[in-house]
């Protein structure tokens, strides 16, 4: 039964795919465009790619999907402007701002491409007689590169959000076991809230630990993650002084002054990214100081 274990772990590792809107009344650009895209990946995760036929359409489908990364939009739908009109609605109505909007255009002549690109907020325009297999790649590189660093200036900023709103809590907690009860779901509440990388589908704290010259005060971990392969991580992270990680886990080491050192362990589907670690820091730096004071 090898096998099936492999495919399972294949499975719960793969990579949430970025998604893709195409909004064009042809057929035709919808099948070009998938066929000359099928094997393109970036950051080893594949697109996920959604079809619209007309700017009615594409407003339901931006209704329900709120992870739509790259737009590819026509200009002339319905009515001669109706790709334009789609872009107000896209950024001024439904407020956002995060997915990237390319347009493309059979009939360049209809929206002048330098008055377009001055009016409207959107991140290229090409005419479909230019669209070359390269020029797609070109796109589809810059334009998910930026939704990827704008996703993670968002996620960064909630993340601080939830860790100022969970050292609240924590500052309020009165005594060990109050902290050992509730450290775990409030370093949860900040994961949650950042998303790490947009790559993490799964993401959770299982166990923390905290030792104050070398006596252990903190040692806390979910009963349904095996004890044994968590306590040999967080000896490892601290024998080694740095992240490590072993299979779904990652342990996070962190020190607070002389004489305190702390290890968070979480169940991942990838490597965290910096600004994940830097939150964790921050969580662990404060509640290592608290919890000193006892």
């Amino acid at each position: 039964m090898d096998w099936l274990a492999e495919d399972c772990k294949e499975q719960k590792l793969s990579r949430k795919p970025w998604c893709v809107l195409i909004i064009d009344d042809d057929k035709e650009v919808h099948k070009a465009t998938k066929l000359a895209m099928k094997t393109f990946e970036f950051q080893g995760r594949p697109i996920e790619f959604i079809s619209a036929y007309s700017a009615n359409e594409a407003k339901q489908v931006l209704s329900q999907r709120h992870d739509i990364a790259v737009i590819l939009l026509d200009v002339v739908m319905e009515t001669d402007d109706a790709g334009l009109q789609l872009v107000n609605y896209i950024r001024n109505e439904l407020k956002n701002s995060i997915s990237r909007i390319w347009l493309r255009t059979g009939q360049a002549g209809l929206a002048p491409k330098n008055e377009v690109i001055r009016n409207y907020d959107i991140d290229g325009y090409k005419a479909k007689t230019e669209v070359t297999l390269d020029s797609l790649h070109h796109l589809f590189y810059v334009a998910l590169r930026s939704y990827r660093d704008i996703c993670r200036i968002v996620n960064y900023k909630n993340g601080l959000a939830a860790l100022i709103n969970t050292l609240i809590k924590v500052d309020k907690l009165r005594d060990v076991q109050d902290y050992t009860t509730h450290l775990l779901q409030y370093l949860c509440e900040v994961l949650e809230a950042y998303e790490a990388e947009l790559i993490v589908n799964h993401q959770e704290a299982v166990a923390i630990n905290i030792k104050i010259r070398n006596c252990e005060l903190v040692n806390e971990h979910i009963s349904s993650h095996p004890e044994q392969t968590l306590t040999a991580l967080i000896n490892q992270a601290l024998e080694t002084k740095c992240v490590q990680y072993q299979g779904n886990f990652a342990a996070i080491y962190h020190k607070a002054g002389e004489d305190i050192e702390s290890v968070v362990v979480l169940c991942v589907d990838s490597v965290l990214d910096d600004e994940a670690i830097d939150l964790i820091h921050v969580f662990i730096e404060h509640v290592s100081i608290l919890i000193s004071k006892f």
